[in-house]
């Protein structure tokens, strides 16, 4: 046990780009959170080559794409050239190339909620206030296990994860 722990440290060490944790911790000491105080994997801040990025017309019209050298995204505000989202920060305002550039799109990090509602809703899926009410009424924690069944998009399980 005391081997899986030092290797699991060592793995969120590595994972979590910790330097404060020391390597020679106590026993009762092993499975501590306060040295790791990351909590989370770094993210990214520019768009990459295959990167899935939401992208946000108007309030009630969100999309997705992966941004792929040459591609290019067409609405009824012009056409967005997936060059143009490569190695620009999440949160970019992007410009038609045609349209006389009056056309524009928000390029948006994805988080559970945008991709629930970007995805063409084939079967009826639980929204972000119903499904934090379903958490707050399951009392749902960290480190739970949960079993969700469905046949949908996945913003439900995407919710549980996110408790």
């Amino acid at each position: 046990d005391a081997r899986l722990i030092r290797a699991a440290n060592e793995a969120a060490r590595s994972l979590f780009g910790t330097t404060n944790a020391p390597t020679d911790i106590t026993t009762e000491d092993q499975t501590n959170a306060v040295y790791y105080p990351e909590r989370s994997i770094p993210r990214t801040t520019l768009i990459a080559p295959n990167t899935l990025v939401v992208l946000y017309e108007s309030f009630d019209n969100l999309n997705f794409v992966y941004a792929t050298p040459g591609s290019i995204f067409s609405n009824r505000n012009g056409h967005f050239h997936h060059d143009d989202f490569l190695s620009q920060p999440f949160g970019s305002k992007i410009r038609s190339r045609t349209n006389q550039g009056y056309g524009h799109i928000y390029l948006l990090r994805p988080t559970p909620e945008l991709w629930a509602r970007s995805l063409n809703h084939r079967t009826q899926i639980v929204h972000e206030l119903d499904a934090s009410l379903i958490c707050l009424y399951l009392e749902l924690r960290p480190g739970m296990v949960v079993c969700e069944s469905g046949t949908g998009s996945g913003s439900m399980s995407h919710a549980i994860l996110r408790c």
